[in-house]
């Protein structure tokens, strides 16, 4: 039966290799079958595929359009943007991390896949920004608008989206639509229905909930839920991320 660990910041899916549709991901994904390779290719900067690779990990970067087909199962772990960007992987630790996956077997969790590759938070620059990555966390469905974000972080809307897509390597609406993906989750998780769960991160209805979903996943939730998967909430604990002043925080106040 495939599996999702939906945390506060990652994610996490073992179970079959989906017939999955060209997507563009959010969240920097680590790509591993557990048994026979898959087959990936991306769309380049020149407007055109590139060749089909045979792999068995493969790290796909944030924002990237690709197309991966296997037969067999598979594990993506969806990285946190803004505690895990800046760990970049070996060809060496990735391939230590996919043996350690298929030794724990059933074993699997969202915590010791995501140890088999290394991968532990590292602390955010700026606080203000975390602070809002936080709240995020907290109410996904909330700051539709830039302003409010930009506000309870002190800082103004334009200065707010540059030190945002520094900190993460995403814009702001991208990274939300990314967390609203695990309020939605969530949501089914806890019962309740792709309506009811659309609704909750503020998705206008379940149908824009499916096209967005598919746009980012290769197939829609409903199409997903259908395979029986079964959802696991994990927690990820952010409070450290605003427990003291950052570097940056510091650097703008001396340049006031």
């Amino acid at each position: 039966m495939p599996r999702i660990w939906a945390g506060s910041a990652r994610a996490l899916y073992v179970g079959a290799g989906l017939d999955l549709s060209p997507h563009l991901n959010v969240a920097t994904t680590i790509a591993v079958s557990l048994r026979q390779p898959f087959e990936l290719r991306t769309w380049a900067q020149s407007e055109a595929w590139s060749p089909w690779r045979s792999d068995v990990v493969s790290v796909i970067p944030s924002e990237t359009l690709h197309h991966l087909k296997s037969r067999g199962p598979m594990a993506f772990l969806y990285l946190d943007p803004l505690t895990d960007r800046r760990r970049s992987l070996s060809r060496a630790e990735l391939l230590r991390g996919r043996e350690q996956l298929q030794l724990a077997g059933p074993r699997i969790s969202l915590d010791n896949a995501f140890i088999a590759f290394g991968l532990r938070p590292q602390r955010p620059k700026d606080a203000r920004i975390a602070r809002v990555v936080r709240e995020i966390e907290h109410r996904p469905e909330a700051f539709a608008r830039l302003q409010d974000a930009a506000a309870l972080a002190c800082l103004s809307p334009s200065r707010f989206r540059a030190r945002f897509d520094a900190e993460l390597g995403l814009p702001f609406r991208r990274y939300r639509l990314w967390r609203r993906m695990a309020a939605v989750m969530r949501k089914v998780a806890a019962g309740g229905s792709l309506t009811e769960a659309a609704h909750a991160a503020g998705f206008s209805s379940s149908a824009h909930l499916s096209s967005t979903f598919k746009r980012m996943f290769g197939l829609t939730a409903s199409n997903l839920l259908a395979l029986g998967v079964a959802i696991e909430v994990a927690d990820d604990d952010l409070t450290f991320a605003c427990d003291h002043p950052s570097q940056t925080v510091l650097e703008d106040a001396h340049a006031a």
